[in-house]
């Protein structure tokens, strides 16, 4: 998805955890396209993305009151579009062996969606191989790509310069790439779904 941020989106978020419907509007027609976007990349369903975009807001309608919790809205954004995405896929793939018990024959199509549910169920497989890394290079791995920081805000929280962060960062991920090494494809798979193969 897309690093968008909406101008005093601070505010607006504020305003939205005491039940501001004008708030939620406004953040609603800002990142629905993103939202849709990404669900239509995976789902290849109008209708379907479309209910995910409902969901998505719905879910952050109802857990309003702890958007003051939330450091990073578009990380938060991003991770609740993720998983109601995959929870779709899982079902489309239940439903699709269900209905061909037998001589199934996987598209291509299907084995990408058979991926994607299978990187949900393992993303916690690269918590060993981060445990792996240096401690300075674990740090801001994970506050850059679980914990969804920018590296100036990065930078800014460890009292390092920028351009410290960005080594460190690309130390760890070149790291993380020899620790699961160039034959283990369902290592690879979950780093290229988190976005680290680029």
């Amino acid at each position: 998805m897309e690093n968008r941020v909406l101008a005093e989106e601070d505010v607006l978020l504020a305003n939205l955890a005491v039940g501001d419907e004008r708030a939620f509007r406004l953040l609603f027609d800002f990142y629905r396209n993103v939202v849709y976007t990404y669900a239509m990349r995976y789902l290849k369903d109008r209708e379907l993305a479309e209910e995910i975009v409902q969901e998505v807001f719905l879910k952050i309608w109802t857990g309003r009151g702890n958007l003051n919790t939330i450091g990073n809205f578009g990380a938060y954004l991003r991770v609740i579009t993720r998983n109601l995405t995959l929870d779709v896929l899982k079902k489309k793939a239940a439903e699709f062996n269900k209905t061909q018990k037998s001589q199934v024959s996987w598209t291509e199509a299907d084995d990408s969606t058979e991926q994607l549910i299978l990187m949900k169920d393992s993303l916690s497989y690269i918590e060993q191989f981060i445990e792996k890394l240096p401690q300075q290079q674990r740090l801001v791995f994970k506050m850059c790509h679980i914990d969804g920081l920018k590296q100036k805000e990065v930078a800014e929280q460890l009292g390092i310069s920028p351009l410290t962060v960005k080594v460190h960062l690309r130390e760890a991920v070149k790291s993380l790439k020899m620790l699961v090494g160039d034959k283990n494809s369902l290592g690879l798979m979950v780093f290229a779904f988190v976005g680290l193969l680029k």
